[in-house]
């Protein structure tokens, strides 16, 4: 028996990638069909995404459940559907609730490190992309920078690729052995600028909503991104927000206090 998975991403050959890292497929094992083969519209009006729906077999589709139910933790996913109101504390970047009195400072083993490293070097090879992988203990975090021409499809549409990546080498990487510090995936510094350039929308946000003293809302974000905005102008006393909005719809608002 089959089953389908629909993706979309900007282009079909950045869908198909992203749906190869969230089913831990090899790109060239997909079997897809395209939807739509997206539009970048006139002078970004009316862009829409390409789409397309992947087919499993049985055993295919079993083995991706399975990866998906033992590893479903709340570090691993995407938390907090009301950012804005969990205490600092709880902003820590997905680590699970039973972990938060571990160590982040902590050495990593060197085995793991190498785990690490050999899991995305197997797994960009299995995409088809050409890149060198760096993975090494960043005090807080597992580290690993990939350096690659093809960076924009690596990163994809919003970073939605580069996140997938990034779910995947932490389900596959801990999936027989102890949680110890978060892997995070970055390609030449792009979680930095994205994060800044985050900020950057935020602070100009903050500023218009209160010139003109009405709320504003901000485009839709995943929670990760949300919470960076949430983080950065909490330290703004003149401005609350929140979160509003479904799934990929979701999005900051930002209010004068």
């Amino acid at each position: 028996m089959k089953s389908e998975s629909e993706f979309h991403a900007a282009t079909v050959e950045e869908a198909a990638i992203k749906a190869a890292a969230d089913l831990g497929l090899p790109r060239a094992q997909l079997r897809f069909h395209v939807l739509d083969e997206g539009s970048t519209g006139f002078l970004g009006i009316g862009a829409r995404d390409a789409r397309i729906v992947v087919e499993l077999d049985e055993l295919q589709s079993e083995n991706v459940s399975a990866m998906r139910e033992e590893h479903t933790a709340e570090w691993i996913s995407e938390p907090l559907t009301e950012e804005h109101s969990v205490p600092s504390a709880e902003f820590s970047e997905n680590v699970a609730p039973a972990e938060r009195g571990h160590a982040a400072s902590d050495q990593v083993p060197e085995d793991l490190i190498v785990a690490v490293d050999e899991f995305m070097t197997s797994l960009l090879d299995g995409m088809d992309i050409d890149a060198t992988v760096d993975a090494y203990d960043a005090g807080e975090v597992i580290a690993v920078d990939v350096a690659t021409k093809e960076k924009g499809l690596f990163v994809g549409r919003k970073g939605e690729t580069i996140d997938a990546v990034q779910y995947l080498s932490n389900v596959v990487v801990y999936k027989s052995r102890a949680f110890t510090k978060k892997i995070v995936v970055d390609a030449e510094g792009y979680r930095q600028r994205r994060v800044e350039a985050l900020q950057g929308m935020a602070h100009r946000a903050a500023r218009r909503a209160l010139r003109e003293k009405r709320s504003l809302s901000l485009p839709p974000m995943s929670a990760a991104e949300r919470r960076v905005v949430h983080l950065f102008l909490r330290e703004n006393p003149d401005v609350t927000t929140y979160s509003e909005g479904e799934e990929e719809g979701r999005r900051v608002v930002v209010s004068p206090a």
